[in-house]
C-alpha cells in the first residue's frame, strides 16, 4: 500500500469522525473496519524452545505464523491471503514491529 492510498483512508476516517447526523455506533464500526485496511506489521514474540519467533496480530492477538530469523522468511498462517489475519481483517506488512 502506498503512502497516498494510508493518507487517503486516514482523511476518509477523519472525514467519517466528524460527520454530521451519523449514527456513533456504525461510525465506530466503518472507521475500525477502515483502519484495518493500513497493513500494520505483526508483533513477534522469540521462544526459547525453537529458532523460530511467533507473530501475532498487532489488533487482535491472534497467531499469524512465524518467522525464521536465520533465513528471514515469515510462515504465515492464512493460506487463503498470508498478509491477513484470519481472525480479525487486520492486513499485516511482512517486517515485524520494531525492525
Amino acid at each position: 500500500m502506498t503512502n497516498t492510498e494510508t493518507d487517503r483512508i486516514q482523511n476518509a476516517i477523519r472525514h467519517i469522525q466528524t460527520a454530521v447526523d451519523v449514527d456513533p455506533w456504525a461510525m465506530e464500526i466503518a472507521v475500525d473496519a477502515m483502519k484495518k485496511q493500513i497493513p500494520r506489521p505483526p508483533k513477534s514474540i522469540k521462544e526459547d524452545y525453537n529458532e523460530y519467533m511467533d507473530l501475532y496480530c498487532p489488533t487482535c492477538g491472534h497467531d499469524v505464523g512465524m518467522y525464521d530469523a536465520e533465513t528471514g522468511y515469515s510462515y504465515m498462517d492464512n493460506e487463503s491471503n498470508p498478509r491477513m489475519c484470519a481472525k480479525c481483517g487486520q492486513l499485516l506488512f511482512a517486517k515485524l514491529e520494531g525492525e
